[in-house]
């Protein structure tokens, strides 16, 4: 390209030209994604979708507490439940608006006295928390070492919506004080 005005006139052309080409590399398009449905071959922790979490005897200081009911749930094997009451009746419920299939779940042991951890109990379920079926049912079952996680597998192919925790007998006996760092709730593929 000749450029027979003035190098002022001919370099405002060129920035005009690479200022327009420019332009039109700049276009913006819309991305798509397109969003995968679940993978039916994936396990899925369930854990987080109940919309309540019940207990018949409860940490002194309440839910909320250091050391509350809430701990058992909340995804930290460095926190706890820790009540000082336990009875042979005890039991930590999850509740779901819509009904789950559970087959197996995780327990953590909590950090210090062994004595306190769950040694007998069944997981049961119900749809209206009247009636209860018997899903998984575990005897004499030991942690040892601190802050462990045991997972446990049962078959169940029905969905509902309570699950319990009901714990018989601690390590250490069916009375004085009870820990547990989580529980988890797990639905395998089919």
């Amino acid at each position: 390209m000749k450029c027979y005005q003035s190098t002022k006139h001919c370099l405002l052309i060129i920035l005009v030209l690479i200022g327009a080409a420019l332009m039109g590399c700049t276009k913006k398009t819309a991305r798509h994604y397109d969003l995968l449905p679940p993978d039916p071959e994936e396990e899925k922790d369930l854990t987080q979708l109940a919309i309540g979490l019940t207990v018949n005897i409860e940490n002194s200081g309440g839910p909320n507490a250091k050391e509350g009911s809430s701990k058992v749930i909340d995804g930290n094997i460095d926190t706890k439940f820790l009540i000082f009451s336990f009875a042979p009746n005890f039991f930590i419920e999850l509740d779901y608006d819509i009904a789950q299939r559970l087959d197996a779940y995780t327990l953590t042991s909590a950090d210090d006295a062994d004595g306190r951890d769950p040694k007998d109990w069944q997981i049961v379920a119900s749809n209206d928390s009247t009636k209860w079926t018997v899903l998984d049912d575990r005897k004499g079952q030991l942690f040892d070492s601190r802050k462990k996680t045991v997972r446990y597998e049962f078959t169940n192919a029905n969905k509902y919506k309570f699950y319990r925790l009901a714990i018989t007998s601690l390590k250490g006996g069916t009375s004085g004080l009870f820990q547990l760092a989580e529980w988890r709730v797990i639905s395998r593929p089919h």
